[in-house]
């Protein structure tokens, strides 16, 4: 699970921004590229990363799931990951430090269809509920349920791969783990009522649900690219959100079959959540959301504060 020899091959080059500079930086997306990487795009394609003097590949994993452990065996310089995802990462002993943030609010919850006789979380005993990756799915749903009084053991958890939103809407399940600013849009697009309930409202903490890793040898060696790129990045941010509709453009230029209704209206509802100035320090949102995956036997220990992330870099 965490050979290193193949994990270049396993990602895509997606995206250059040229310089002077002899050695670019490799930055590996979460998933495939979609709204929520806008104003990475937007830095690339206004020139922020040149006029910075940062030169920069994006690439894509083949799994979401391969972040983190690029950034740990140095085959990437900096990969995007969920908060969740690192904070399980650094309890398995990867050598990794969050540097910044591109989301900074939670975007997951539950989903279910009006007119199913789902109103609120206590309508989902005696439902199934379909997830994608175990062990985290199945704890945040157990959580959510608990929060409203309602056992684990009165729901059925079935795991539907990656076919949620097909699942909900013939009815194979009855809720599902879903992104609001995209199967929400998604299952309404398709005809679809969705009834969303917000994991924060749900005794889950607050995450940063996009930050930025890397090694911590890296920044030792590479600390002005790294406050370059974080300045350039921070810029593309507050662009996205002063200029939503060029920026948009920008990022539909980068990927043109994005250029779509679905994923104008999941741009338009990340909007608010993109992470302002790039930051990431907050000490009660790590020391919670640490405490969460550790009460819940995510993370076999916690860790300092101080080692998870760092300010230094940030704008």
């Amino acid at each position: 699970m965490f050979r290193t020899g193949m994990w270049l091959l396993a990602c895509v080059l997606i995206g250059v921004a040229s310089t002077a500079s002899a050695e670019p930086l490799r930055v590996c997306l979460d998933f495939f590229p979609n709204p929520d990487h806008a104003p990475l795009y937007v830095a690339l394609e206004e020139g922020f990363f040149d006029a910075a003097g940062v030169e920069m590949e994006i690439v894509v994993p083949a799994d979401p799931s391969d972040p983190v452990k690029l950034a740990a065996a140095r085959t990437i310089d900096v990969a995007l990951t969920p908060q969740i995802n690192y904070l399980i990462a650094r309890g398995e002993g990867l050598p990794l430090i969050s540097i910044g943030a591109l989301i900074d609010r939670n975007l997951g919850g539950l989903l279910a269809l009006a007119g199913s006789g789902i109103e609120a979380v206590e309508d989902l005993a005696g439902m199934r509920i379909g997830y994608s990756l175990a062990p985290l799915e199945p704890i945040l749903w157990e959580t959510i349920l608990g929060c409203a009084g309602v056992s684990v053991d009165d729901v059925e958890l079935i795991n539907v791969g990656f076919a949620t939103v097909p699942a909900l809407l013939t009815r194979s399940i009855d809720a599902v783990g879903a992104f609001r600013n995209y199967e929400t849009i998604q299952v309404e697009m398709r005809g679809g009522n969705p009834v969303f309930f917000p994991q924060e409202d749900y005794c889950i903490p607050t995450t940063y649900d996009v930050i930025l890793v890397a090694n911590p040898d890296l920044i030792g060696e590479r600390d002005d690219d790294l406050r370059a790129f974080l300045d350039a990045l921070a810029e593309g941010i507050a662009f996205t959100r002063s200029h939503p509709a060029t920026a948009f453009y920008r990022f539909v230029t980068a990927f043109p079959d994005l250029d779509d209704e679905l994923n104008r209206r999941s741009f338009d509802a990340t909007l608010p959540l993109f992470a302002e100035g790039a930051r990431h320090d907050d000490p009660s949102v790590w020391e919670a959301m640490q405490s969460y995956l550790h009460d819940n036997g995510l993370m076999s220990s916690l860790l300092p504060l101080d080692g998870l992330y760092t300010a230094e870099l940030l704008p």
